[in-house]
């Protein structure tokens, strides 16, 4: 029986998805059931191979990403968006908010600045088949991914914020204690992995689609936080629409 064909591929990040599949325990066991064509920590790299299911981390951040990214796309039957970056930009997209002198100055030459674009998740520039968030991504989602896949499934992606998997939610929510958690505005399916330990939720699964920025922003507003603390609150793992990059 033929394998079917999986390659991982790397953009502008650390990588630390690909390391989270590498930690996880049973992974020689799971990569036996594919020809893996391209894992660049593995050091696997057959560039012309044809995917039957390929895995894209990281932000883009250059023209020369973009083309390469799109060559990918169209050699991959089923595309999977890789942890923060790949699905919205991630910390890579803080360089947005920069301006380009100091661009130049701190980070690129001016050859890598003529070819820097804005840092953007891959769905920017290419079709995307499924988002596995977080920073770093969630082993079970992964094996869950996989042992679908083999069956010739696409598993569904969980619809809603982290306050639907939050235990925290009514009398012990972290908002009415005026702490600024992001638990209302941003993608569930980390099993509100953050509030049940008592930690504010930074978005690090992306800001939900026609999320209310204007209220969540009111509403720190009311708990002291400056303007420049709420939106360096919300810019961390980026996604955020043009309004709140500019107050």
């Amino acid at each position: 029986m033929t394998k079917p064909k999986i390659g991982f591929f790397s953009f502008t990040c650390c990588q630390g998805c690909e390391f989270t599949i590498l930690f996880i325990d049973q992974i020689l066991d799971i990569l036996k059931k594919f020809d893996v064509k391209y894992f660049h920590l593995l050091k696997e790299k057959n560039r012309r191979a044809q995917f039957d299911l390929a895995f894209v981390e990281g932000a883009i951040t250059s023209k020369r990403e973009v083309i390469k990214l799109k060559k990918i796309r169209s050699k991959s039957k089923v595309l999977v968006a890789l942890g923060a970056c790949a699905c919205h930009g991630g910390i890579p997209t803080n360089k947005n908010f920069l301006e380009r002198t100091e661009l130049q100055k701190y980070v690129y030459n001016q050859k890598m600045l003529s070819d820097s674009i804005d840092a953007t998740g891959i769905d920017k520039h290419v079709k995307v088949d499924y988002y596995m968030r977080g920073c770093p991504i969630i082993k079970e989602e992964f094996i869950n991914f996989i042992e679908n896949f083999l069956k010739g499934n696409i598993i569904k992606e969980f619809n809603g914020p982290v306050c639907n998997e939050c235990p925290r939610r009514g009398k012990d929510c972290l908002l009415r204690l005026k702490r600024p958690c992001l638990g209302s505005i941003t993608n569930g399916g980390c099993n509100a992995l953050c509030p049940r330990k008592d930690v504010d939720c930074i978005m690090c699964r992306g800001p939900l689609k026609n999320a209310n920025f204007s209220a969540e922003i009111q509403l720190f507003e009311t708990f002291g936080l400056s303007k420049l603390d709420i939106k360096n609150k919300l810019i961390k793992f980026n996604g955020v629409p043009e309004n709140v990059k500019n107050n």
